[in-house]
């Protein structure tokens, strides 16, 4: 539903001014903290509307290890994005709390994005500066009972992951979230199945919630990004792992587990493929 993007870590101030994009964008609020009933009754229909159109009919969908999804506090999940339905499938697992996407403003210039960005409430960014609103926003999510979902790169990586932006290691240090990495796989082949009437294997693996280790400075954040990526990287098929392909090279310099299971290796392997 959302290509996504971070909020990039050099302060700007926001225009006043702005294109007919912006003025839609600004239209679409996302209530945070004491979130409206209104805006929780229209997630949870379009939740149902989700399972009707992908996890009851056109897919087949295999979370794994969902119990890795924290129940209370802040938590920035991140995965990767190679369709516009990545996010979606992202947060299919999330039933007992909200998932607010990050998404990039210029998704209203389409009036059916428009729309369905409005109903849930997904905080649009302008990228490339500073957008303290959506900043605000965004903070606002993490103090709340609600996750707060971020594709690192900022857009849709066809040929594999590929350098993240760090502006979610700032909203995870400022706000002293948790880190839950997540991967998608199986949604490029929806498209061809859904016309050959077959139903898609969708694969979405999370990973152990994960957490800063101490106080992380501004140039940190780009290593601490890194160390992140890797984290993904483990949850999808060697195909889609681009400039983090080689799980050799994984470190955990900046982060550690926030979980108290059992210490694992950082290239713990990931399914071949995307089918169940």
């Amino acid at each position: 539903m959302t290509g996504n993007s971070t909020p990039e870590s050099t302060p700007a101030q926001t225009p006043s001014g702005g294109s007919s994009g912006d003025k839609a964008a600004r239209r679409i609020v996302h209530h945070t903290g004491k979130t409206s009933l209104w805006l929780r009754l229209r997630r949870r229909l379009m939740r149902l509307l989700g399972d009707v159109l992908f996890t009851w009919t056109t897919c087949r969908i295999n979370a794994n290890h969902t119990e890795r999804l924290p129940r209370t506090g802040p938590v920035v999940m991140i995965f990767n994005h190679v369709t516009g339905l990545d996010p979606i499938f992202a947060g299919i697992a999330i039933r007992d709390r909200d998932n607010v996407p990050i998404g990039k403003i210029e998704l209203v210039k389409n009036l059916f994005h428009r729309l369905l960005l409005a109903m849930w409430g997904v905080i649009l960014i302008r990228r490339g500066e500073m957008d303290m609103t959506a900043l605000r926003r965004c903070l606002a999510v993490l103090e709340s009972d609600d996750f707060l979902s971020i594709a690192p790169e900022g857009t849709r990586s066809f040929g594999g992951l590929r350098e993240p932006k760090d502006g979610f290691v700032m909203l995870a240090a400022r706000s002293n979230a948790v880190i839950v990495p997540c991967g998608v796989a199986g949604a490029l082949e929806l498209p061809k199945n859904v016309r050959r009437l077959r139903r898609t294997p969708i694969t979405v693996n999370y990973g152990r919630p994960l957490r800063l280790k101490g106080k992380i400075s501004r140039q940190q954040y780009h290593d601490v990004a890194d160390e992140l990526m890797y984290q993904i990287a483990m949850l999808i098929p060697a195909e889609l792992r681009g400039l983090y392909s080689d799980l050799s090279k994984a470190t955990m310099t900046y982060i550690e587990y926030a979980d108290a299971g059992a210490p694992q290796s950082a290239a713990e392997p990931a399914p071949s493929s995307a089918r169940t």
